[in-house]
C-alpha cells in the first residue's frame, strides 16, 4: 500500500513520480515505496516534491517541456552539470528525463537564506559576507566552458534583453497591470534604451545567475546551496550582487548593502579586471534594472497568477526604486523619475490594500 499522501497527489503528477521511481538509479533499487511530500514553489509552475526512502531523502522536479529546441529543461540540466563541474554548490542532479521533464535531485534541504537570515539576524554581515564569497566563487569558475548552447532564453543580458524583459516588463506588469495607469511605449522609450544601453552587454566574459536572492539559496549543514539557476547566462555580475542586496524578501539595512557591496568587490576585484568606478557605473544601472524586474515580477505574479504572496514585498522594493532614483540615477531618467512621482499620490502600500481583496488567490 503507498502513502496517503502519494494517493492524495494530483493523478498526472503522481504517474510523472511513478515514472521517476521506476527509472532513477537511487530510488529503482529500493524494496519500498517512497513517502512523498509535496514542497513548495515560489514563483514558477514546476512543481517539487521530496521522496523519503529509509534514512535518505532526495527531491523530485517535475517540469513539463514547453517548447523546442532549447526548453528550460535542457537549460537546467546542462547548467547543474556544468556548475558541479567547476566546484560551485549546487545540487547533484541524480537522473533526468528532459523530455518527460522528471529529476531527482540532491536533497539540499528546506532552509533558504532568508529563513535562515530571520533567524540568525544577529550574525547578518557574516552570513552575507560568506553569501558574497560564494557569489564571487561563481562568476570566477562558472564562465569556463559555459556555452550559449546552455540557455534556453536568449543568451547575453544585452540591451535588446533589458529593454524586452527587464523594462518593459515593468511598465506593463507594475504601471499599467498594478497601478493602473494609461502608460504607452513612447513614454518611457528615451528613458529604457538609455538605461539599457547602460546595463546591456556586448561580451561574454562573465556569466551570471540572474535571480540570485535569498530563496535561491539554500542553507544545509551550515553549507550554502544555489539553486534554481536554469536562468543563467553572459552578463554582468553586478547584476547578482543587486539581485542579493535589493532582495525584498530580507530587507537589507541600506548601510549595510554598502557595506557588502565593498566586499563583493574586494573578493572579485581581480578577476573582474575593471576599475572601481566602471564596476560601480554597471552596478548603479543593473540594480536600477533589477528593482524595475521586482517590481514587475511580483505584480505579475500577485496579479496575473493570483499568488498573493508576492504583492506584500512591492511596498519596501517601491521605497528601494524611490531612494536609488534619488540618490545614485537623479537626472538620468527623468521621464521614470516624472512617473515614480505620481505614482507616489496613490502609493503602491495604498494601491496594495486595494488589489489584496480582488486578486484570486493560488497556491505559491
Amino acid at each position: 500500500m503507498r502513502p496517503a499522501v502519494e494517493r492524495a497527489l494530483v493523478k498526472d503528477d503522481a504517474l510523472a513520480l511513478d515514472g521517476l521511481i521506476q527509472k532513477a538509479p537511487a530510488l529503482s533499487g529500493r524494496h519500498a515505496y517512497p513517502r512523498i511530500t509535496s514542497l513548495a514553489g515560489d514563483g514558477s509552475d514546476r512543481k517539487f516534491f521530496r521522496l523519503h526512502t529509509g534514512d535518505s531523502s532526495y527531491v523530485a522536479l517535475l517540469s513539463p517541456r514547453r517548447k523546442e529546441p532549447i526548453d528550460e529543461n535542457d537549460s537546467y540540466l546542462a547548467i547543474g552539470r556544468h556548475l558541479i563541474s567547476k566546484g560551485i554548490p549546487a545540487p547533484g542532479i541524480l537522473y533526468a528525463d528532459v523530455e518527460a521533464g522528471r529529476f531527482l535531485l540532491e536533497d539540499a534541504g528546506d532552509v533558504h537564506l532568508q529563513c535562515h537570515v530571520l533567524r540568525n539576524w544577529p550574525d547578518l554581515e557574516k552570513i552575507y559576507e560568506r553569501v558574497l564569497i560564494m557569489l564571487a566563487g561563481l562568476h570566477r569558475k562558472a564562465p569556463r566552458g559555459f556555452s550559449a548552447d546552455f540557455c534556453f532564453d536568449h543568451a547575453l543580458y544585452d540591451p535588446e534583453f533589458v529593454f524586452e524583459k527587464e523594462l518593459e516588463y515593468f511598465r506593463e506588469s507594475f504601471l499599467i497591470g498594478f497601478m493602473g495607469l494609461e502608460i504607452n511605449g513612447d513614454k518611457l522609450r528615451a528613458d529604457f534604451e538609455k538605461l539599457a544601453e547602460a546595463a546591456g552587454v556586448s561580451q561574454t566574459r562573465f556569466v551570471f545567475h540572474r535571480d540570485f536572492q535569498s530563496r535561491n539559496i539554500m542553507v544545509r549543514n551550515n553549507r550554502l546551496w544555489l539553486i534554481d539557476f536554469q536562468g543563467m547566462r553572459f552578463g554582468p555580475p553586478a547584476y547578482d550582487l543587486a539581485s542579493l542586496l535589493v532582495d525584498p524578501y530580507v530587507k537589507l539595512p541600506s548601510g549595510l548593502q554598502e557595506k557588502l557591496a565593498v566586499v563583493y568587490w574586494s573578493a572579485a576585484q581581480r578577476f573582474l579586471r575593471c576599475s572601481r568606478g566602471e564596476f560601480l557605473r554597471s552596478y548603479a544601472a543593473v540594480r536600477l534594472c533589477r528593482n524595475l524586474q521586482i517590481l514587475g515580477a511580483f505584480a505579475f505574479l500577485g496579479l496575473t497568477k493570483g499568488k498573493r504572496f508576492f504583492l506584500q514585498f512591492i511596498p519596501w522594493a517601491w521605497e528601494q526604486l524611490r531612494q536609488w532614483l534619488a540618490r545614485r540615477c537623479g537626472g538620468r531618467y527623468p521621464e521614470l523619475e516624472k512617473l515614480v512621482l505620481i505614482c507616489d499620490r496613490t502609493a503602491p502600500a495604498q494601491r496594495l490594500q486595494k488589489v489584496m481583496t480582488s486578486v484570486p488567490v493560488s497556491a505559491i
